[in-house]
């Protein structure tokens, strides 16, 4: 009986092209849309769409403008303004991001001059709608001027120490001329480079990829997981499983071919998802393919025995569908399905350690890192959900069958 399900099901599936193709094609289609969005949205490969217009038109200003062009992390474009109207209206209009007018010269004026607008010669103009964009832009505008303006970030220190008398104008002069002589030997300037960047990443693209991939895989398992599922519901409601009652081990063994049947076909799609991953993506897989075996077997036997279990509870085929629609959403979006988990407030990364999809992600990040050692846990949480959703739908069709 295990067997003859699990040959139903698989040809059930086979007949039905759309399907098919829908349980093996589409999810491979929406991870790699979902790598290439949130792959160049997160960490430093955000892009943001950066508006300039230089007004002053001074040295110092023409070099950042330069700089920032020249820089790979942003994407600078000129405008055409003549105030900040129209670099506010340009920013409103949805042409840029973020703006930045250059007012005044970066260059500090001296000790005695009257305050103005010189004292703060970058204006950044943001639009509230794209709020991330705003703490980008100073962060990279700081990170610029460190690297390509540093004699202009020491003058402006220099002159903030004269405004307090301890030095006077011949020795701001003095460092002025010293900062200007070792930018033009194009020396490095020490601040420039006070921090050395270190990465856990073990491969040039795991550690970003690998987690979507590993997060569309769990939602799609779930889906598609409760769609063979729904199976249960339909043959109750028809009357089959009155008759498949009847026969060697009764709907206990239906459940288990049943349950089969959806871990091949999940661990088929994992494989199809991270097969993509690895030929548009690079991920690597081969340092540590037995983990992440482990991984798609275990992430595709829990993704079947909690459908199994949810479409055992269900009453009826609405609420069978219920739970596959906003039940695997709202397991999604707060497990990290959807949105890095992160990127969550504290009390919602932390609820996310209750849903299935938070240690699918776990799993597979951990096992494509570092292999079994660090993935154990995770494996052990999805034995359990895997035991738990298989014996709860075992028990149930049990009782009625009793």
């Amino acid at each position: 009986m295990i067997g003859a399900a699990f040959r139903v099901m698989a040809l059930s599936l086979l007949r039905d092209r759309a399907a098919l193709v829908m349980a093996f094609v589409l999810p491979t289609v929406i991870f790699s849309i979902f790598a290439a969005i949130f792959s160049g949205a997160t960490g430093d490969r955000i892009r943001i769409h950066l508006g300039l217009a230089d007004f002053a038109r001074t040295a110092a200003t023409q070099r950042l403008a330069d700089a920032l062009v020249a820089d790979p992390s942003l994407r600078v474009t000129r405008l055409p303004a003549t105030d900040l109207a129209e670099v506010t209206q340009a920013v409103r209009s949805g042409a840029v991001d973020v703006a930045l007018a250059l007012r005044g010269d970066l260059i500090a004026p001296p000790a005695d001059a009257p305050p103005g607008p010189a004292d703060q010669p970058v204006v950044l103009v943001e639009n509230p709608a794209k709020a991330l964009a705003t703490p980008i832009a100073l962060g990279q505008l700081q990170r610029v001027l460190n690297e390509a303006l540093p004699d202009v970030v020491l003058s402006r220190i220099v002159a903030d120490v004269e405004r307090t008398g301890k030095i006077g104008p011949d020795e701001r002069r003095f460092l002025d001329e010293a900062f200007a002589e070792q930018r033009a030997k194009k020396e490095p300037f020490s601040f420039a480079s006070l921090v050395e960047r270190q990465s856990t990443a073990a491969g040039t693209a795991n550690a970003r990829v690998s987690y979507y991939a590993g997060a569309i895989t769990a939602v799609f398992l779930l889906f598609a997981a409760m769609q063979g599922a729904l199976s249960l519901v339909e043959e109750r409601e028809t009357g089959i499983a009155e008759r498949l009652m009847a026969g060697p081990g009764g709907l206990p063994v239906v459940v288990l071919g049943k349950f089969g049947f959806l871990t091949l076909q999940g661990m088929v799609q994992a494989g199809l998802i991270f097969l993509a991953a690895g030929l548009l993506y690079g991920v690597e897989i081969g340092p540590h393919w037995p983990a992440f075996l482990t991984a798609c077997l275990l992430v595709s036997a829990m993704a079947a025995g909690l459908a199994l279990a949810a479409c055992a509870l269900a009453a009826s085929r609405q609420q069978a569908h219920l739970a596959s629609t906003f039940g695997v959403l709202l397991l999604s979006a707060v497990g990290g399905s959807m949105v890095p988990r992160f990127l969550m407030p504290p009390w919602l990364q932390q609820a996310g350690w209750l849903t299935p999809n938070a240690w699918a992600i776990e799993a597979y990040q951990n096992a494509l890192g570092e292999g079994f050692g660090s993935a154990t846990p995770a494996f052990a949480v999805l034995g359990v959900l895997t035991l738990g959703g298989l014996g709860l739908a075992l028990g149930l069709v049990a009782r009625r069958t009793a």
